[in-house]
C-alpha cells in the first residue's frame, strides 16, 4: 500500500502471541504487584536528601498547586472542574485532510483495531487527547521516551473517568528535530549488566537534516547489535520480533519509531502524529501565521516571562536565541532557522516548522490536547509560554508531571535481599551498600581480635604516658601522636580486611558491582540513558499495558498533590 510520501511497503507481519504474565520474583520480601509488573517501591521526590536528585521544583509546584503554577499554567491536573471545561470547549473533529492522512499512516504503520478505533473518534470530534511528544531514536531513544507514553494512557483514562470526555493517548514523534547528537546513541547492557553503547555513524547526518529523515538500514544494524548483547535475557526474542515488526513498514527512523510505538501501545488506544504529513504541516501553517503577524510582541513576552520563571525555578528555560524567531524553514529534508522577515517571505512550496517556543501552540492549536505528560524541561518553558498561547488564542493542555521509574535487575534485588538495605539506597548508593555488605562479611572474630588489640595497646599507650612525665612533662604529648598513628593504622587494617571481603564478594557477584553504572549512568537518572526496549528483552512486550496500569495510578496520584517515582522488577 503506498504510504503519505508515496512509496510501496511489504506487507506487515503477524503480531507476536500473547503471552502469559509470570509471577514475580520472590526476592527478599513481599514485592507490590500492579497486575504482572511488581513494584518494589514507591519514593516520593524530595523527602529527604537522599532522593534529592527526583527532586524538581517546578514539578512539585505544578503537582501541588502552588500560586506560582496557578500564575503560569491555565489549567492545573488537580483542577477537575477546570479539566472538564478544557475537555468540553476542545472537543471537536479533526481537519478531514488530517484525519485521512492519519488513517493511512496508522494502516501502513500496522496499527492495530483499538489505535485506528481511537482516531476514528478523535476525528469525529467525539474524543479529546492527551499527549506526549519525543525525538524519533534508535531502540525507542532512552527510557524515559517509553515511560512517558505509556504516561499519556494513564492520563487519557483519569481525564475520560474525572470529566466525562472520552479522551484518546497520543504520541507526537518529534521527526523534525534536527539535532543527531542527542539521538545518535542507545545504551543497552548484557546480561552481566555491562554497558553498551550502540550509535549511527556520523557520516548518516548533515548539518540540519532532520532526524526523522535518518534511513532504516542502519537502524537494522543497531537493532542487530543490541539483541546480540541481549542474548540469553528471557524475552529477547520477543524483542527481536517487536523489532522486525516496526522496521518492516518504515521508510525511515521517524516512521520506526511511530511504528514502534504503535506497537508497544497500539492495544491500548494509542495513536501518533507525524508532523511531516502535509495535511498537518497545512493545519499548522494558520498558527504559524497568526504568530508572525505579532511576532516581535510575542518575543518581548516570553522573555519577560522567561525572566519571571528563571527568577523563581533558578535556571533559564528557554535561551535567549530560540526567541529571535520561533519558525524554522524546511528544504529538502533540512530545516533552516529563518528570521521573521525571512520566514513571512518563505514560498508556499516550502514547508514551515515550529521551533520548540512555537511547537506546543501549533500542538494544541491543532489537535484538541487537554493533558500533556511534561519532564521538568518541558514544564519550564511552558511556564514561559503562557502569554504566547494567550495571544494567539490557542488553549494549552494541562501540564502533567510525567511517570519517572527505575528497573531493578535480579541483581539488585539479590543485594537488597542480601543487604536489607532499602530498595532506593541500592539506587542511589549502590557502592555504598556493596561496602557496608562487605564489612558485615568480616568474620567477627577477627573484627573482636582486631578491636581487642587496638583497646589493649592504647591502654599500654595512656600507661606509658603517665609514668614518661618522670623523664619530660612534653613526652605525652608525643605518646598521643604515636597513639593516633597507631589508630591510623588500626582502621587501614579494618579498611584492608573489608577489602578483601569486599572483593571476594565482587567475585561471587560480578554484576553488583555493576549496579551503580546500570542503576545510576553517570549519577543521573537510570531512564535518562538506558534503551526503550530493554525492559521488552527482559519482560517482553506486555511490559508496556503493564506500566499503562502504573501510569494511571501515577496520574491520580497526582490529583492529590503526590509525585512518586517507581522501582520496578526487570526480571
Amino acid at each position: 500500500m503506498p504510504g503519505p510520501y508515496g512509496a510501496s511497503l511489504p506487507p506487515h507481519p503477524d503480531p507476536e502471541p500473547a503471552r502469559r504474565p509470570r509471577p514475580p520474583r520472590p526476592v527478599g520480601g513481599t514485592a507490590v504487584v500492579m497486575g504482572a509488573l511488581p513494584v518494589r517501591a514507591r519514593v516520593e521526590a524530595g523527602a529527604g536528601a537522599a532522593t534529592a536528585r527526583l527532586d524538581d521544583p517546578l514539578t512539585r509546584e505544578c503537582a501541588t498547586g502552588s500560586a506560582f503554577a496557578r500564575e503560569r499554567f491555565a489549567t492545573l491536573w488537580s483542577d477537575t472542574a477546570a479539566l472538564g471545561a478544557l475537555a468540553r470547549a476542545k472537543r471537536a473533529p479533526l481537519p478531514a485532510a488530517l484525519a485521512r492522512e492519519l488513517r493511512e499512516f496508522h494502516e501502513r504503520l500496522g496499527a492495530p483495531p483499538a489505535s485506528l478505533a481511537a482516531l476514528e473518534r478523535l476525528s469525529r470530534g467525539e474524543a479529546v487527547c492527551a499527549i506526549a511528544g519525543q525525538q524519533p531514536a534508535p531502540l525507542g531513544g532512552p527510557l524515559y521516551a517509553l515511560h512517558k507514553t505509556a504516561d499519556t494512557v494513564g492520563i487519557a483514562a483519569r481525564v475520560a473517568t474525572r470529566t466525562g470526555v472520552p479522551c484518546v493517548p497520543m504520541f507526537w514523534t518529534h521527526s523534525e528535530d534536527s539535532d543527531f547528537a542527542e539521538i545518535r546513541t542507545a545504551t543497552v547492557a548484557d546480561r552481566t549488566l555491562a554497558l553498551h553503547d550502540l550509535s549511527l555513524e556520523a557520516a548518516l547526518h548533515r548539518d540540519g537534516a532532520l532526524v526523522g529523515g535518518l534511513p532504516v538500514a542502519p537502524l537494522e544494524r543497531i537493532a542487530a547489535q543490541a539483541l546480540a548483547h541481549w542474548e540469553g535475557l528471557p524475552s529477547v526474542g520477543a524483542a527481536e520480533r517487536l523489532l522486525r515488526r516496526s522496521l518492516a513498514p518504515a521508510r525511515d527512523l521517524g516512521e520506526a519509531h511511530s511504528a514502534l510505538m504503535l506497537a508497544l501501545f497500539g492495544d491500548r488506544g494509542l495513536v501518533v502524529v507525524e508532523p511531516r504529513l502535509p495535511a498537518f504541516r497545512a493545519a499548522a501553517r494558520a498558527v504559524i501565521a497568526s504568530y508572525l503577524e505579532r511576532s516581535e510582541a510575542l518575543a518581548e513576552a516570553a522573555r519577560a516571562a522567561g525572566a519571571r520563571v528563571a527568577a523563581h525555578i533558578g535556571r533559564q528555560p528557554l535561551a535567549a536565541g530560540a526567541l529571535d524567531s520561533f519558525v524554522f524553514g524546511i528544504e529538502d529534508g533540512t530545516r533552516h532557522k529563518l528570521t521573521v522577515d525571512e520566514a513571512r517571505a518563505w514560498p508556499k512550496a516550502h514547508a514551515l516548522s515550529p521551533s520548540v517556543a512555537l511547537r506546543p501552540v501549533v500542538q494544541d492549536g491543532v489537535l484538541p490536547t487537554v493533558a500533556m505528560a511534561c519532564g521538568p524541561g518541558e514544564l519550564a518553558y511552558l511556564a514561559q509560554l503562557r502569554e504566547v498561547f494567550e495571544t494567539l488564542g490557542v488553549r494549552p493542555a494541562a501540564p502533567v508531571p510525567r511517570f519517572t521509574a527505575t528497573w531493578l535487575p535480579p541483581a539488585a534485588l539479590d543485594l537488597v535481599a542480601a543487604s536489607g538495605a532499602e530498595p532506593w539506597e541500592v539506587v542511589a548508593a549502590s557502592d555504598q551498600v556493596l561496602t557496608q555488605q562487605a564489612q558485615r562479611r568480616v568474620p567477627q572474630e577477627l573484627r573482636d581480635q582486631l578491636a581487642q588489640a587496638r583497646e589493649e595497646l592504647t591502654a599500654r599507650l595512656r600507661r606509658f604516658a603517665e609514668g614518661s612525665t618522670r623523664v619530660d612533662a612534653s613526652l605525652p604529648q608525643m605518646v598521643e601522636s604515636a597513639r593516633a598513628k597507631v589508630d591510623y593504622q588500626f582502621a587501614r587494617l579494618l579498611e584492608g580486611l573489608t577489602a578483601k571481603v569486599r572483593h571476594r564478594l565482587e567475585r561471587e557477584h560480578p554484576e553488583w558491582l555493576r549496579l551503580r553504572y546500570y542503576l545510576s549512568p553517570g549519577d543521573r537518572l537510570q531512564e535518562r540513558r538506558i534503551a526503550s526496549l530493554e525492559p521488552v528483552a527482559w519482560r517482553g512486550p506486555e511490559v508496556a499495558a503493564e506500566l499503562c496500569d502504573l501510569a494511571e495510578e501515577h496520574a491520580e496520584a497526582l490529583e492529590r498533590g503526590v509525585a512518586r517515582h517507581y522501582l520496578l522488577e526487570l526480571g
